[in-house]
């Protein structure tokens, strides 16, 4: 294993810690769901084999194995909830470590990382909901499965031992190439899906610009690779598959042969079988194929393992880097926005999104940013909210330089997306984040309307970005967070997008409210804005139209 591989490895293991006792719970109950599977076994066989030989029926001996099984499929279910919880227990905390570095970061926009949102659930929750819990699964379940065999008939259990030599070997082998793939994938999703984003995002500047067939020709090059990397992973997975599967089937076999033998007297003697009832040996022949269960699993996992060491190199490089130290006067009181000859192009990008603007915004009031789709107007939001720099053109706080501006921005902005962003905890955690409850919050009162309608109220849990709450819920509970945590500047980009008539009333209300406080920039197609706006700047495929 290679150093860098290694220091992967560690970064995944101390994530572990985080749910540790939770995988405890989970495999106590791996080992009592395969104990009881033993003892249905068990049971089974003596059932099976009293009918066979003497054909007399054991009622009871058949429910206890009933019960047993039943016992079985209950103790998995619980040791899968218990599994499953664990990933999502560490997942949700790097999500909520990582999010702040995104948006400190001025060179990942909200594409890319949304990207790395989804990389982290794709690629590490299997890892910890899967991978691990299953590595620990086959350890437990081999044990207890090799004891029992040993004491029962020697042989089968030194072929099952054998297999168990022979299938790690085997996933290594597999795994030494599958690293790189599973690298390589990885780091050209990331960067093709973000090109092929900003590519349709401005669709209509390229069609304007009669620049269609080469970017065509383009985006077709970079989907063949990465199409290429996908084939390369599913090849990968496919062979491992069919490795493992024939040393399954020839481990089942020799030992069904073994059996057999023994049972018809061929093998009998000091140095093999024992010549053991025939209830014995269907024993061992039903508890064969369990032993290999979780060795599936584990093995199948395997994949997910190389997926979590790729998106790990990925993101320790992220979470490590140390922050650009911000000026120390960023408590300046504000004043006004001054933009000037302002010009933006997103890189690998022959289109300029944004073209030489000019502006002042004031300290307070609402100013709205209209546009047809692709004028610039999220562009535009970005650059005011710190977290895109402006490379032509300066975007200046209070008359400051660029870089203190920018600093500023970010320090002091409030920004929310056409897509807001949930965190994996309660309702109240969403409001107050970090921050201790005095228990003398004021809450919106819009809030109070949301929180009413949840069995839980303030505890309702949101995962996998609040699709517990409808499309307006997760805006206002959005627009609820921006408001308990107040900046002089809030930008809102689309925030009554496909929203219900009663809900952009809600939401209209509560800016104008904002506005009478702060800077508030909105980008909106929505005509009620322009009635209330103070201020309105009219983009046309990125030039400035009107300014009132």
């Amino acid at each position: 294993m290679s150093t860098k591989q290694q220091s992967a490895s560690g970064w995944l293991g101390k994530r572990m810690a985080a749910a540790r006792s939770t995988y405890a719970i989970a495999s106590l109950f791996t080992l009592l769901s395969a104990g009881s599977f033993a003892a249905f076994s068990w049971y089974l066989s003596e059932f099976a084999a009293s009918w066979l030989n003497n054909g007399n029926l054991l009622p009871k001996t058949l429910l206890s194995a009933l019960a047993f099984l039943a016992g079985r499929y209950l103790f998995a279910h619980f040791e899968s909830r218990s599994n499953y919880r664990a990933g999502n227990t560490i997942v949700a905390g790097i999500k909520k470590e990582l999010y702040p570095v995104l948006m400190r970061e001025n060179r990942f926009d909200s594409t890319t990382g949304a990207l790395y949102m989804t990389k982290i659930s794709d690629d590490l929750k299997p890892y910890f909901a899967f991978f691990i819990p299953y590595s620990v699964a086959t350890a437990v379940v081999s044990i207890l499965l090799l004891v029992i065999c040993f004491f029962l008939e020697k042989w089968v259990a030194l072929i099952l031992m054998v297999s168990l030599f022979v299938i790690p070997v085997q996933m290594a082998v597999i795994g030494i190439g599958a690293e790189a793939i599973h690298k390589k994938h990885t780091a050209l999703f990331l960067k093709y899906s973000a090109v092929f984003y900003n590519r349709l995002k401005t669709i209509a500047e390229i069609v304007n610009l009669d620049n269609l067939l080469p970017q065509y020709r383009f985006l077709s090059r970079k989907s063949e690779e990465l199409n290429q990397a996908t084939i390369s992973v599913m090849r990968v997975a496919i062979l491992s598959s069919a490795v493992l599967e024939l040393f399954v089937t020839i481990a089942i076999a020799a030992i069904a042969i073994y059996l057999g033998f023994s049972l018809m007297g061929i093998m009998n003697g000091p140095n093999y079988g024992k010549g053991y009832d025939f209830g014995t040996a269907l024993f061992l022949l039903t508890i064969t194929p369990y032993f290999f269960f979780y060795i599936r699993k584990f093995v199948s996992a395997y994949h997910d393992r190389n997926r979590a060491l790729a998106a790990a190199d990925l993101l320790m490089p992220l979470l490590n880097r140390t922050a650009e130290t911000p000026p120390t006067d960023l408590d300046e009181t504000f004043d006004h926005i001054t933009i000037s000859n302002l010009s933006f192009a997103y890189p690998d990008s022959p289109v300029k999104v944004l073209h030489e603007i000019h502006q002042q915004f004031p300290k307070k009031g609402l100013v709205l940013v209209k546009g047809i789709s692709g004028s610039g107007k999220s562009t535009l939001l970005k650059i005011c909210a710190g977290s895109l720099a402006a490379h032509e053109g300066t975007v200046s706080v209070n008359g400051r330089d660029n870089v203190w501006s920018r600093h500023w921005l970010k320090a002091n902005t409030a920004y929310m997306n056409q897509f807001p962003f949930i965190f994996d905890g309660t309702l109240h955690y969403n409001l107050l984040l970090q921050r201790e409850t005095t228990g003398e919050e004021s809450f919106p009162e819009f809030m109070q309307q949301i929180v009413a309608k949840k069995e839980d109220g303030w505890d309702t849990v949101l995962t996998h970005n609040g699709r517990q709450l409808s499309g307006g819920e997760r805006q206002l509970v959005t627009l609820a967070r921006m408001m308990m945590h107040p900046r002089p500047v809030a930008i809102l980009d689309e925030p009554t997008a496909n929203l219900d008539a009663g809900t952009v009333e809600v939401i209209l209300q509560e800016i104008v409210k904002m506005a009478g406080e702060r800077l508030v920039i909105v980008a909106s197609h929505e005509q009620r804005f322009e009635e209330v706006a103070h201020r309105v700047l009219n983009l046309n495929w990125g030039e400035q139209m009107a300014y009132a």
